[in-house]
């Protein structure tokens, strides 16, 4: 029970400061007072210190947990969570599945925006390539540290894998509120509902919980999946004409197959490797 309740309270600690540190340090001043920062929608841009805390606020969740493993567990767990981002041998079935995930949610993507009336240009996903290697920055490495890396593993010490990821989930999803008030983000200018986002990004959490526990806690099966599914929402995105019905639906694919791993994993998730390994040293 200690073990537990230590795992939890680092858990809430973890999450309680990036939500925070987002809301009233970096992201949440700068949708309370409308500052604009940098727009790839609208090209609009703002003075460079607002910039600034744009993008260091994008780095929050994987600082907090570097700094809280440093802390908890001082260079050696530092050592130990940098070996897991660099664990690149996860199995060619954890590879292809997390390709066939992404793949999947993509095309009903398109296939839906196809069914509403709307066309798209297939070739989009070649012609954007160039834009996929800084993509593993912003967004995967920024923030895969603490979801998956840090706080997945501490909540599983309690709940399983679904449940930690539900939970996961529902706080990933409010880290990103601020952006739905800031000048020129996509989520603003482009009109996507909240709920459908946070439910969209909770099914996601409890897909990335899957892979998580299903490559013994390997950071890197999270960053590559993160990756991925980023390039391919962002080259969908770019090619989509939005409608309000689009906007609440784009997310359904990834909500479905969310709902069958759920059910088939469930009770049978249990602890990863690492988890275990924070608890034995604990």
């Amino acid at each position: 029970m200690r073990i537990q309740d230590n795992a939890t309270r680092q858990a809430v600690v973890f999450l309680s400061l990036t939500l925070g540190l987002s809301y009233f340090v970096f992201w949440g001043p700068l949708a309370f007072f409308r500052v604009p920062t940098i727009s790839f929608v609208d090209k609009t841009t703002g003075p460079a210190w607002a910039i600034a805390l744009y993008v260091a606020g994008g780095f929050v969740p994987s600082a907090v947990a570097a700094f809280l493993t440093w802390r908890l567990e001082g260079r050696e767990g530092l050592r130990r969570l940098g070996r897991r981002v660099v664990r690149f041998d996860i199995g060619w079935r954890w590879y292809l599945t997390i390709v066939a995930i992404v793949a999947f949610g993509t095309a009903a993507q398109v296939l839906l925006l196809r069914a509403l009336g709307q066309g798209f240009d297939l070739s989009l996903f070649v012609t954007q390539l160039p834009s996929a290697i800084p993509l593993i920055i912003l967004g995967p490495l920024s923030e895969e540290l603490g979801w998956r890396g840090y706080a997945q593993d501490r909540l599983q010490a309690r709940w399983n894998g679904v449940v930690s990821g539900l939970i996961v989930g529902v706080v990933w999803a409010l880290w990103h509120l601020p952006l739905f008030f800031m000048v020129g983000t996509s989520q603003s200018v482009l009109g996507i509902p909240f709920l459908g986002f946070a439910c969209g990004v909770t099914a996601l959490s409890v897909l990335y919980a899957w892979i998580h526990n299903g490559t013994s806690g390997s950071v890197w099966a999270a960053v590559f999946f993160h990756w991925i599914y980023t390039y391919s929402a962002q080259v969908v995105a770019s090619g989509a004409t939005r409608s309000p019905l689009y906007n609440w639906l784009e997310y359904t694919p990834y909500i479905a197959l969310a709902l069958v791993v759920a059910f088939a994993w469930g009770s049978a998730s249990s602890e990863s490797a690492t988890t275990r390994t924070i608890a034995s040293a604990d």
